[in-house]
């Protein structure tokens, strides 16, 4: 979920500079945890803009002032490229129908999805499916009873497609006539709708449409999901009076997995026609693509273990396939979106890191290669569009280095490679439906995220919102320096935050901040959701340190491997080598050395505790997974195998395993409506801890999921746990660690 890079800097900054940035940070009151994290929270977030299909505006909600001068919530178009905005509707003087006025007290339009000629939009609310035109005139499509989702116009706008109760259905525009697809939709059948582990795993999260429109309009291409095989795990809601539950079919490693196929849907026709690409128990479909011409279904299938990728093409009115290319790794596969089908031209481009970097190349539509258009040390992040016309190819990458990520764009030809975003820091780009702008999300290491739209030639054009202005901009925070360090013959990227008042004469504690597992990169110019926490450690006299180890993203391919079939164990050695660093600096206190992290940072926090327990006295682990053969098969066993071939792996990457090594003073929390790492994970762990005598903190948080959302959960959370630190790292005196306490 994440990506971006940094200018390379020599380890270590003159102490004097420091001093005088340290001194800066008093210029302003210090930051509070009710500030970060509280109603209003002191970054306000960002609008989120839809390109209109048009291309001359992007579409957005946000409060207006009315003629009575109050703030009124609309629904406006920014036209590009001018900027001006126009209001659409105002949000409150559209009425609520009286069957949705009960749970929708208040209009909303989230996620529209505009017709390609940019007359109207498509977007759900209270479960129905409404259009709002370029004048403000709203009109409700569907009146079910049941919930529709993922509403997508076709490309001529004749029709639209949707989801209602895991079947597929679509809407004859003109003659207002309804036509349902599937029916086998139900808990364990999924028709043009994500399941939670393809959803997570291997499409887009938190997107659950699994439909696609061919270019000609005609025709859709869907998955079917079969789920009733995967076992079930109950997720209790405990506040609810009496109790109530819900199952969640979730695959854990060697476990049965979703068994998938492909069809095809003519729009106008009940009539199903199944391509012959099936997954079986051990495969999975990643990815789905037209080619241009609408006459075949690009479909990518991978194996159980992911180290053989499969590019099929299958005939539209067959359902023949035939095997245009393959990619196979000793380790794993990365799979990626950077993948594009020409309208035009029988080509294709793929990204692919078959020569140890993820990088682009042009395809003919039989499989055999033109040109290699991407090359170097370095790596291609998201493909953002290609202009046919013009024959340039958008991107964004880190070729400037690791620490940063930039827009460019390349020839097709291979030639011509230019950067287009100028800003140090990272730059993420949405392009228009013609190519010719962009919206950008700029953040730096020192200024959260702006929102702009923006030319193909990189200049900014007009801002949608700022979060480095307003209260963010009378603060006065340290800033973060960044550096290299050597081990085992490589380097490693480290960020520093030092404390306010720093004074190089004493010795201050440490937290180290990591996530540490694959598809991340912690050590970036670009502003992050903790980033404001961090810094208000830094206040309390902390030193902050984050150091990205191997198996971390944004290095190339051989960087990620050496966790292949043991997680945890290359990662903790490379900390290791960042607090050997840490060590060697004269303020720094190397009895004082703690470690945060959620996630896989939570189960690096854990790994830590248990095996270098001499070196980490205190550690936050928020939402860990505790033993590999509690999480989902699909991520698992991308690294480490199935667990019947790789039971001593399993075993050594397992915390649970490793409680007896534990001495140091531990705080546990997660959430117990965590549908990704299961609440089991918290809970067997604590078993674990109270069968050894071995004392701990644990702080459940009910009703929440993995990112324990909410202004007051979050709250509690880091003020929880910045009294954890004080009183066990910061603190002297502190009582002896490990051991069961005396009633």
């Amino acid at each position: 979920m994440f990506g971006s890079h940094f200018q390379r800097l020599a380890a270590g900054i003159a102490i004097a500079g420091l001093v005088a940035m340290a001194g800066a940070a008093l210029a302003a009151d210090p930051l509070t945890i009710e500030q970060i994290w509280g109603k209003p929270p002191l970054l306000t977030p960002l609008p989120t803009p839809t390109w209109v299909g048009d291309s001359k505006g992007v579409s957005l909600s946000h409060d207006v002032t009315g003629q009575d001068g109050k703030k009124h919530p609309a629904f406006v178009i920014r036209d590009v490229p001018s900027g001006r905005e126009y209001v659409i509707a105002r949000l409150d003087q559209i009425p609520v129908p009286d069957d949705l006025k009960k749970d929708n007290p208040k209009f909303e339009i989230e996620d529209p999805v505009w017709s390609k000629d940019g007359s109207r939009a498509a977007f759900v609310f209270g479960g129905d499916i409404f259009f709002i035109d370029r004048f403000g005139k709203v009109e409700r499509v569907t009146e079910s009873g049941a919930e529709e989702k993922d509403p997508a116009f076709s490309p001529d706008g004749h029709w639209l497609a949707y989801t209602r109760d895991n079947d597929l259905y679509t809407r004859d525009l003109e003659r207002g006539v309804e036509i349902r697809h599937t029916s086998t939709g139900c808990d364990t059948v999924y028709n043009g709708v994500l399941n939670w582990v393809y959803m997570e795993e291997l499409f887009t999260r938190g997107n659950v449409r699994a439909y696609w429109w061919s270019p000609t309009g005609d025709r859709l291409a869907f998955l079917e999901i079969r789920d009733g095989m995967v076992p079930e795990y109950p997720i209790v809601d405990q506040v609810a009076q009496p109790a109530t539950w819900t199952m969640q079919r979730y695959p854990r490693p060697g476990d049965p997995n979703p068994e998938v196929r492909v069809g095809v849907v003519d729009a106008a026709s009940r009539a199903v026609l199944w391509t012959d690409v099936e997954t079986g128990p051990d495969n999975y479909i990643v990815r789905v693509n037209w080619l241009g011409d609408s006459s075949a279904l690009a479909i990518e299938k991978m194996n159980r273990n992911q180290d053989h990728l499969t590019l099929l093409f299958a005939d539209a009115a067959t359902g023949k396939s035939d095997v245009i290319m393959e990619e196979k790794s000793p380790t794993w596969i990365n799979d990626t979106y950077a993948k594009y089908f020409y309208e035009k031209k029988r080509q294709f481009l793929w990204g692919s890191e078959r020569d140890g970097h993820m990088h682009l190349y042009l395809y003919n539509l039989d499989g055999s290669l033109i040109r290699q258009l991407t090359k170097g040390d370095w790596e291609v992040i998201e493909l953002a569009g290609v202009d046919e016309k013009k024959g340039r190819i958008y991107f964004t990458a880190n070729e400037g280095g690791v620490l940063e990520q930039h827009l460019y764009r390349v020839d097709e030809s291979g030639k011509n490679l230019k950067r287009i975003s100028a800003e140090e820091g990272t730059h993420e780009a949405t392009m228009s439906p013609d190519h010719k702008y962009y919206v950008e999300t700029y953040s730096s290491a020192t200024r959260p995220p702006r929102r702009s739209v923006c030319n193909t030639d990189g200049k900014r054009l007009f801002d949608l919102g700022d979060q480095s202005t307003g209260a963010f901009a009378s603060l006065k925070l340290p800033a973060p320096e960044y550096g290299t360090l050597e081990h085992d013959s490589l380097t490693f990227y480290y960020r520093m935050l030092r404390p306010a008042n720093f004074d190089p004469t004493k010795k201050y504690p440490v937290i180290v901040y990591l996530y540490g597992g694959p598809g991340a990169q912690m050590v970036q110019k670009v502003w992050t959701k903790n980033d404001l926490y961090l810094r208000y450690l830094a206040q309390q006299g902390y030193i902050v340190f984050t150091l990205d180890n191997r198996g971390s993203t944004g290095r190339g391919k051989a960087w990620e491997d050496p966790l292949l079939k043991r997680m945890g164990r290359i990662e903790l050695e490379d900390q290791l080598a960042g607090v050997d660093y840490l060590r060697s600096l004269p303020y720094v206190d190397a009895d004082r050395i703690g470690i945060w992290g959620w996630s896989y940072g939570g189960y690096m926090t854990l790994e830590a505790l248990f095996n270098a327990g001499d070196v980490f006295k205190v550690g936050v682990s928020v939402a860990p997974v505790t033993d590999w053969r509690l999480y989902d098969s699909i991520y698992t066993e991308r690294y480490m195998k199935l667990p019947k071939d790789n039971e001593e792996g399993y075993n050594a990457s397992a915390p649970l395993n490793d409680v007896a090594g534990y001495q140091g003073h531990l705080l546990l929390m997660h959430g117990d409506g965590d549908n990704n790492v299961h609440m089991q994970n918290a809970v067997s762990l604590v078993r674990k801890l109270i069968d050894n005598g071995r004392d701990f903190d644990y702080m459940v948080f009910p009703g929440k999921e993995h990112g324990i959302a909410g202004s007051k959960d979050r709250v509690f959370l880091f003020r929880k746990m910045t009294e954890f630190f004080d009183r066990n790292l910061k603190a002297a005196g502190s009582v002896s660690p490990g051991a069961t306490p005396a009633p």
